[in-house]
């Protein structure tokens, strides 16, 4: 690649008068013919021969697997999906994939939590306020009610009396009638 390159600086300083698309098309057919015929042949690899993918029987025993075993035999598709599914689940509860990420949101428990102690925090605090609003409101209403309904108690007694009293003076008017 080099050569070509330098042949192509070396045949532009020559001051040829080649165009951008001449000199464009000359490049190409120099790769293509450099592609068809090869200065040197590449070795050739040797036939690989084609064999059968490994079965289940041809599976070495599962308690016989450590970490450092091979488990690619087991993704052949000859194995069975059960036997792949048991030999991927010893492999991943081995000790170097069975590891939990500090950084995982999910990895920890959210179900217990620690005591806060004597702390107060900001919520607890609004939480309070907002409680013994609540409680002083209902206390408020609860009086409110007693004196409105002693106020109409009293009223009714004292309209009761009234009506009584005026009863009373207009039955003694009438059983006295020189008095007035």
């Amino acid at each position: 690649m080099r050569d070509k390159l330098s042949d192509t600086v070396e045949h532009s300083r020559a001051g040829t008068d080649e165009s951008f698309l001449q000199r464009f098309s000359r490049l190409k057919t120099e790769a293509r013919e450099a592609q068809h015929n090869p200065a040197a042949p590449e070795p050739k690899e040797p036939p690989t021969v084609e064999t059968e993918p490994p079965g289940d029987d041809d599976m070495p025993p599962l308690d016989t697997l450590t970490v450092d075993s091979d488990f690619s035999g087991f993704l052949s598709p000859k194995v069975s999906d059960a036997l792949r599914t048991a030999a991927l689940r010893k492999l991943f509860h081995s000790s170097q994939f069975n590891v939990i990420d500090e950084l995982d949101d999910y990895a920890e428990d959210f179900t217990t939590f620690r005591s806060l102690g004597d702390i107060v925090t900001a919520d607890m605090k609004h939480q309070i306020e907002v409680q013994a609003k609540r409680v002083a409101e209902s206390v408020k209403q609860q009086l409110f009610d007693d004196d409105a309904s002693t106020a109409i108690d009293t009223d009714q007694t004292d309209e009761q009396a009234t009506t009584d009293n005026l009863v009373a003076s207009s039955e003694s008017n009438a059983s006295n009638p020189s008095s007035s």
